[in-house]
């Protein structure tokens, strides 16, 4: 009988075995990098709203009144924002600050407004860690980012 090589079965186990970890390994690296790319959406959607607000502040002097508007659900009646405040699609007369309010990167999520004459707060989650900190809730204001829940 001649020798010849090949696996047995418990090294075709192992390798099986480290396939598998490999797997695992890019799998939770792969989904740690959608959550970080995520928040970077969040950010930057964060930065675009804050801007447009700054910009309908320097021509009216307040920001749009609202107790509760969550940004970027449908039928919110809050696509883009004019003169008139956070409005849904129609005819818009006059200027236009931000002609679509961003949309958050995770399906059911949304950003949450609530502002009156001397101040704002948008309200937005991070899954990771970032420049704000470890994840959690933060609000975005006129002033910064922070975790109070104030209109400023």
């Amino acid at each position: 009988m001649r020798y010849r090589p090949a696996f047995n079965a418990l090294e075709a186990i192992i390798v099986v075995a480290v396939f598998g970890l490999f797997a695992t390994l890019a799998t939770l690296s792969l989904n740690s990098a959608r959550a970080s790319a995520r928040d970077a959406q969040r950010l930057s959607d964060i930065g675009t709203l804050r801007a447009s607000l700054g910009q309908y502040w320097l021509e009216k002097a307040t920001y749009p009144i609202s107790d509760s508007i969550e940004l970027g659900k449908p039928g919110s009646n809050a696509d883009m924002l004019t003169a008139n405040g956070f409005i849904g699609r129609q005819t818009v007369q006059g200027p236009t600050y931000l002609d679509r309010v961003p949309t958050p990167p995770k399906s059911g999520e949304y950003y949450r407004y609530r502002g009156g004459s001397n101040g704002y707060a948008i309200r937005f989650k991070t899954e990771t860690k970032t420049e704000l900190g470890e994840p959690n809730v933060y609000y975005a204001h006129a002033t910064g980012i922070d975790g109070e829940d104030t209109d400023r």
